[in-house]
């Protein structure tokens, strides 16, 4: 019987003796290796990276705020210096002196403006019929807070350079997006939707960017007609609602097939890259699987060392129950929103001839902003 699976970077197991008399028992225990792996816990052996590595990350975050405030209560002194050496190093525009930091602030807006899209994203045209769709009005309400929030951040910075440009004056609202800026804070009148808490500016500027993108694509989608928008595969995690995604599928099979909610169950399969779909599917990317990976052979799901494992092309169906494919046997996982594992979105049967997925904490995760 064996007790622990690859206890060692040799893949040997750990079995139990088989004596009966105490001497068995103590010859056993004196071949057990000096170290223990986490695999004695039932973790995987690179347990201990994981959790490195999201140390690492919370201390670089850390770190870089730290900088930030550090650098700003230096610059707050050299700006009362007007020695010809401190002088140098400040830059100025219109015969007014313009602080170190304000400068480099202006840099980075700029740098920001360049990697989101214009605010030229269009609403969707209601129709007569596109209305009556649940999955067109979900994307309606995604793209109206898609606009709201763009024009909202676009507008922000556009005032913090004129600031940093010293052409225009401060105000409460905005002295506060500078001090939240400066520090690699996402400003709260930003926040419309959920992201990890201690997540900087830089990272959610790009994720925000490829939100918009995703948007856009709906938007156009949407005007060749509901056939391609449905067929349009979708990043779940560039969403702003997760859950209401999957509900407007769900109801959108309803509606199309003359079935009742209760009736229809979900089903999914991981593919390499996109297939055909039909009235009951969907198709997700950017999925991300934690612990585990899929097999495109087998269609199966096995543990592996690897930290994280990208799927690729995710495809969901609305089934009724009697006439769902038996899997044989199968590991029902969580689909989390990121990392911290807080915001759970929905839960998925994989086959899989395994057993050790909840000991591993394999989990599946929208986005992998941190």
């Amino acid at each position: 019987l064996t007790m622990v699976e690859k206890i060692d970077e040799s893949g040997n197991k750990l079995a139990v003796p088989d004596g009966l008399r105490r001497e068995d028992f103590l010859r056993w225990m004196h071949k057990l290796p000096d170290t223990q792996t986490p695999a004695w816990l039932g973790l995987p052996n690179n347990a201990d990276q994981v959790i490195l590595q999201t140390k690492a990350s919370t201390f670089v975050q850390k770190l870089l705020k730290m900088q930030t405030v550090t650098d700003d209560e230096d610059l707050v002194y050299q700006d009362l210096d007007f020695s010809p050496d401190s002088t140098r190093r400040k830059s100025v525009i219109g015969g007014a002196v313009r602080p170190q930091w304000m400068k480099a602030l202006g840099d980075s807006v700029g740098q920001w403006l360049a990697i989101i899209p214009p605010d030229d994203l269009p609403a969707l045209k209601r129709t007569v019929e596109n209305i009556k769709d649940p999955l067109y009005r979900f994307y309606e309400r995604e793209c109206t807070i898609g606009r709201n929030l763009l024009k909202t951040i676009l507008t922000d910075l556009n005032d913090v350079a004129q600031v940093c440009d010293l052409k225009k004056k401060q105000t409460n609202y905005i002295r506060g997006l500078l001090s939240d800026l400066q520090k690699g804070i996402v400003p709260k009148s930003w926040v419309r939707y959920n992201v990890p808490s201690g997540v900087t500016i830089n990272p959610w500027i790009i994720d925000f960017a490829e939100r918009i993108r995703q948007l856009q694509k709906i938007v156009e989608a949407a005007q060749m007609g509901q056939t391609a928008l449905k067929e349009l595969t979708v990043w779940l995690g560039g969403l702003f609602s997760q859950e209401a995604y999957v509900t407007a599928t769900r109801q959108s099979v309803a509606q199309c097939k003359g079935y009742s909610l209760e009736e229809l169950k979900l089903q999914v399969s991981v593919h390499s890259g996109p297939v055909e779909l039909d009235s009951s599917s969907f198709g997700i990317s950017g999925l991300k699987l934690m612990g585990a990976e899929h097999e495109n052979a087998s269609g199966k799901l096995k543990i592996t060392e690897d930290i994280m494992t990208d799927l690729m092309y995710t495809k969901i169906s609305w089934v009724r129950e009697q006439d769902i494919t038996a899997l044989g046997k199968k590991i029902t996982l969580p689909v989390y929103l990121n990392n911290t594992r807080t915001t759970l979105v929905e839960t998925l049967d994989f086959p899989t001839d395994e057993d050790q997925f909840y000991e591993r904490g394999v989990v599946i995760l929208c986005t992998s902003l941190s």
